[in-house]
Formats: C-alpha cells, structure tokens, sequence
C-alpha cells in the first residue's frame, strides 16, 4: 500500500510549494520509493484515501432543527410543548415522538446535545457550519465537501468527487467551493432519481466526441495567444466532464436500479430518494454527499417561527425513513464502519415558542448526530440544563467537530492549501478532538 508520506501543499491548481516537494521526494528516494511527479502523487494519495472507503454523507436539515422536536425533548420543561418522547434502541435515551425509525437505530448514532455556537443569523451560521470558519467578507471559505473532494481529487475518475442532492430553501445562503475554484465545486442534483437535462447526451457519443475535440483546438489557440492557465484548467473541466457523462458509471445515479421495497423503506420523498442515491453514489466512489431537508409544506423549511406545533411533526417525519434506512443499508452492507454520516443544521430553536410552537434561532445546545466512520456509536455526548436554556455539559463548538471529521477522513486539520491569492489556508482552525468518539 502507497503510504502518504507526501501532505503536499498544493495551490488551486495543485501546484505544491517548491521547497516542500523537494523535501517529499528526497524522503521518498531515502526510502527507495519510486519517483513520482506531483501529480501521480496527488493521484496516488488520492486513490489511496478512496480505498479505505472513507466517505461522508452530510443530512443537512436547511433552516435550523428545533431539538426539543427532535434530538432533546425535554419532557416536563415548561418549554417542551406538546411533543412526547419515546425510548430508543439504546437504554435510558429518548427522542422525539416524531422519530419513531430513527428511534430503533440509536444504537447507530453518537448523538451530541451540547453543540455551542456564538452565531444566531442563518447566512453567517450556515458560512460557519458548511465551511468550519466564521464569516469573512474578504475570503470566501469552500465548504467542507470541496474540502474533501480536493483531498480526493483523481482526474481519472469518471464521478465528481463531491454531489449534492437537493438545492438550499434560499439561494444566497448557499456556500459553494470558494476559493478553491470550479475544480472541486459540488456536482448538482436538484430531484434524486433525475440527472440534469446537460448530462443526458442529445447527440451520438461520436458526434460528441468530434465537437469536444473542435472546442479543444480552438482553445489552444487562444492559449497561445496568452490564456493557456485559463484554458488549462477549462479542459481538464472538460476532459472529466466527458468522461462522466459517456461512464458506464451514471448507472449509479440511477434509483430505479433498486427495488420497490427498499426504495419504499428509504421514504417515497425526496429527502429519503436522496439519501437512498447518497448509498449508491458512496458505493460508487465518490467521496462526499450532501442531501438536504427543507420539507414539503411551504419555504420556512426547519426555520420554524411560525406554526411550529403543525410543522415540526411533518418536517421530523419527512427525515425519519430516509436517515433510519440509510444507516440500515449501511450497516447491512458493511458500509457503515467507512463512511461517517452527519445529521445536523446551522443552529437549534429557542426554549421560548410563540403560541403556534414557532420557535426563534438559538445556538445554545443544538444537535449534531455522528454515525458510522468508525466512530465510537451509541452514546451520547454533553448535556442541556433541565430546562434545555443552556449547556451544562461538555460544550462543543464548530472547530471541534471539523478536527473530528478529520481524523475519521483521514485527513490532518493541520495541512495548508494556497489560495488564488497565494494566500495559506488551514484544514482548520483551531479546535480539538472530541475524544469520545473514538
């Protein structure tokens, strides 16, 4: 096995800093490896990390999930409402009455109740939550799936690295690969079950094939002409582009490749779809996955001010096949121990509702579950006061659960990447390791 003794610091383009790859490749002739250029090193490590099956799946609740409807009811608070909690599979824990699936598959999850945060504004807590850093006008921070997906990145491979299932309730919210250019930007899957219309080929692939190597002259003219940087990275957009839409591969985003029954478990909506797409894609080889849950009744998706005794049930309800199922499958499939499901959104609700159960953001003792990965599942972790105002135990925040994602993945919070503005960039900052995931 190729041991990645080489943490390259590579620009967006993958251009390691001189001084460190010199440095790699004196180690790797020392210990009689054989020389490789910077690029089938960046490919090797990459294959490498996709061998051991270490993938995520994120289940983004879009709008911020009222945790006494879900993860945390609080029974007895004069803050609870009317929601009731039920038992799980794991002794002595209890959720939410909406949750009657993801009940019997507790034993799965690590299930953190003490998530700490200072931001309360969806734009600024969603920047901080995709991405691991704090809003900054003057940077634009990748989200943590073109993170991944550069730290997978293989031109060879026929599927994106990094696919999104479903779109965010609201455009300008949305976090995209940032400073890390189109190279590891998400590939978008707005109905699961469904390619977009560009993927479908309208012409035959020998047609294709001819107009595709038309463009490339043309390009290399204009190369010549002082755009070849410009041109370089288009055609390597291209050249995966052509592969992925003429692989045999797209089969994976096929649903109807599987059966009734099980497509019927996962949930006939598009939440469970997708989360039922985000097994076949994993098992495919991509790296990362994002399926979003913004609900089926109206825009305010999991941002509940208004009607929230009527709309949390119908939005718990929504996820509770789908996320159940896909840890089942997982687990059935010996997938389970190598890719890390995430449940989680931008912040929680407040204790005080409005007399509909609308509830404001709050990002004092919001949710975070963990499951597969190799983490240490069937606990939880940290605690809410008997009121569920304030953390009383073990308060996580943000940089520690990205320091965590890390180790799962195989990756080192540490390492830089350099951006467009030869500007140095942490995995992450700061933070430490929730030790008790593993």
């Amino acid at each position: 096995m190729i041991r990645p003794f080489w943490n390259l610091v590579a620009d967006r383009d993958g251009v390691s800093q001189r001084r460190g790859f010199l440095k790699q490749l004196a180690i790797g002739a020392a210990a009689g490896a054989v020389t490789l250029s910077w690029r089938d090193m960046l490919v090797a490590k990459a294959a490498d990390l996709r061998k051991t099956g270490k993938a995520m799946i994120l289940l983004w609740m879009d709008g911020g999930p009222s945790q006494f409807e879900t993860f945390n009811p609080k029974i007895g608070s004069k803050y609870q409402g009317p929601a009731k909690s039920i038992p799980t599979s794991l002794p002595g824990v209890h959720v939410s009455e909406y949750l009657p699936e993801t009940a019997k598959m507790m034993h799965k999850i690590a299930l953190i109740r003490s998530m700490k945060t200072s931001e309360r504004d969806h734009f600024r807590a969603i920047k901080l939550v995709r991405s691991g850093y704090p809003l900054n006008p003057s940077i634009q921070y990748p989200t943590w799936g073109s993170v991944v997906a550069r730290d997978r990145f293989d031109a060879a491979f026929d599927l994106p690295a990094f696919v999104r299932v479903g779109k965010p309730r609201i455009k300008t919210r949305d976090i995209n690969s940032g400073v890390l250019g189109p190279r590891y930007e998400s590939f978008k899957i707005d109905q699961p079950g469904q390619l977009p219309e560009d993927v479908i080929t309208t012409v035959p692939r020998e047609r294709l094939t001819r107009r595709l190597d038309l463009a490339a002259r043309l390009d290399a003219q204009f190369a010549v002409s002082g755009g070849a940087n410009r041109v370089a990275e288009k055609q390597e957009i291209y050249d995966q582009t052509k592969r992925f839409v003429l692989s045999p591969k797209l089969e994976a985003f096929r649903l109807d490749k599987e059966s009734d029954s099980l497509r019927d478990a996962y949930g006939r909506n598009d939440f469970g779809q997708g989360c039922l797409l985000a097994r076949r894609l994993v098992e495919s080889g991509v790296s990362f996955v994002e399926v979003f849950s913004t609900g089926n009744v109206s825009d305010q998706g999991w941002d509940t001010h208004k009607k929230g005794w009527a709309e949390n049930p119908l939005l718990a309800s929504g996820i509770d096949q789908g996320y159940a199922t896909l840890l089942r499958d997982l687990d059935r499939r010996g997938m389970l121990e190598d890719t890390l499901v995430v449940w989680m959104g931008e912040f929680g609700r407040t204790p005080k509702f409005k007399q509909d159960g609308g509830r404001e953001h709050y990002s004092d003792g919001w949710i975070t579950c963990l499951s597969g990965g190799g983490v240490k599942m069937g606990q939880v972790i940290g605690a809410t006061d008997k009121e569920g105002v304030s953390v009383s135990d073990r308060p996580i925040d943000v940089p520690d659960l990205f320091v965590s994602f890390c180790k799962i993945l195989g990756m080192n919070p540490h390492d830089e990447y350099v951006t467009g503005q030869d500007q140095p960039l942490q995995l992450v900052k700061g933070g430490e390791l929730i030790h008790e995931l593993f």
